[in-house]
């Protein structure tokens, strides 16, 4: 039925997604930029990430079942447009609550893109295309992370930090004129039953009282909480002590976004060989071992190369747990890929607003706060895959 539009929905579900990442990531270089405009402390910007997140991850709860009850072409539509009007809010904003509201609403549409998206495209992919398009959409959405600071740099610096998120209301525009012309109803067993609120509770305990389930996803949201908690705090670091600009910056993001990237394919090669945890053990090893040396470095530079190079290394590390993790997760239940997708992503987001909160209390006036922060983190990793769940390999 799809044969002739699939390339477009992917390209066009691919590019939601990213939306919702870009919107985390793109205006990082501008938030040091943002505190002095607005007239408020770091600690408040910094929360404007957390506000994103939590609404992005705890939205999703709601945007799977409502897309296996109504649909996912108009709950796509409906996320992204909520999105576009969170973005203009904080376009305008004038103060630091009007920022911090935008950025509400911001989360609480996009958090369609994730939920419906995956779930869209396990209506028209099967098999082993499905597996091939899933690893497609994990390398272009780990590609925006590294890009989006990058543009963000250049936009902050030539047209003020206003233009980041105008940035990311006319690529939502673009998008949903696409949806409305080009995507149609992909899911053709639409239950009504899936918006009940037992069905959504019942299958959502079935998943978290399997300790295996439980266990991946809170890796993964301890991972990708120590890779936000990166993000919020390194532009003030790098931009604010280190006086890098905004835009040499977004430079910077590529060296640690590559860090991710090789570690990722690092840990998938391992994971086929080992399996998920062993996988997930090492990498968390990893990090402990290169911030306990970072840390005692600190005592001696606080420079670029000696923030830089622990943090490249940290996310190499990271690359072993976040991708493993939620494959490890996702293979547990294919009869509720549906929910597993979505409680998975509220949780990574979830978890990760409120690490970012206690980030954006710590200091940036040297990088051992941050150092010490991620340490406890990855020995929370290592525990959690050690003691919780199956201890074979999965």
């Amino acid at each position: 039925m799809y044969t002739q539009n699939k390339n477009f929905i992917f390209a066009l579900v691919v590019g939601t997604i990213a939306i919702g990442n870009a919107g985390s990531t793109l205006y990082l270089p501008a938030l040091v930029t943002i505190a002095s405009k607005l007239n408020t402390s770091s600690s408040m910007v910094k929360l404007s990430l957390a506000c994103y997140l939590l609404t992005f991850g705890l939205s999703q709860l709601l945007y799977g079942p409502m897309s296996d009850a109504w649909g996912r072409r108009k709950i796509l539509i409906s996320g992204l447009s909520i999105f576009l009007l969170g973005s203009l809010i904080a376009a305008f904003a004038t103060d630091i609550r009007e920022l911090l509201l935008g950025r509400l609403i911001e989360g609480a549409g996009i958090g369609a893109g994730n939920a419906v998206g995956y779930a869209l495209f396990r209506d028209i992919y099967s098999g082993k295309e499905l597996i091939r398009k899933l690893s497609y959409v994990s390398i272009f959405v780990g590609l925006t992370p590294i890009i989006a600071p990058l543009c963000g740099g250049y936009l902050v610096t030539f047209f003020g930090w206003q233009a980041c998120f105008f940035a990311l209301s006319l690529l939502a525009f673009i998008v949903i004129i696409l949806q409305i012309l080009q995507l149609p109803e992909t899911n053709q067993n639409q239950n009504k039953r899936a918006i009940e609120p037992q069905i959504i509770i019942s299958n959502y305990k079935t998943l978290l009282v399997n300790s295996d389930y439980l266990s991946f996803i809170l890796v993964v949201s301890v991972g990708f909480a120590a890779l936000l908690s990166l993000n919020a705090i390194l532009p003030f670091i790098m931009i604010k002590h280190l006086q890098v600009t905004p835009a040499h910056y977004g430079w910077l993001t590529l060296c640690t976004g590559a860090g991710y990237l090789s570690g990722s394919y690092v840990g998938g090669a391992l994971a086929v060989k080992s399996g998920a945890r062993v996988t997930i053990k090492t990498g968390s090893l990893i990090q402990i071992g290169i911030i306990i040396l970072a840390l005692l470095a600190s005592l001696y530079a606080y420079n670029i190369p000696f923030v830089l190079l622990p943090m490249v290394i940290i996310l190499f590390s990271v690359g072993f747990i976040i991708p493993i993790g939620s494959g490890g997760a996702m293979a547990l239940f294919p009869e509720m890929a549906g929910s597993a997708a979505a409680l998975l992503g509220a949780m990574m987001f979830g978890v990760s607003s409120i690490f970012t909160s206690v980030v954006s209390h710590l200091s940036s006036d040297s990088q051992k706060p941050i150092f010490v922060f991620l340490l406890l983190l990855a020995i929370l990793v290592y525990l959690i895959i050690t003691f919780i769940g199956n201890r074979k390999n999965v």
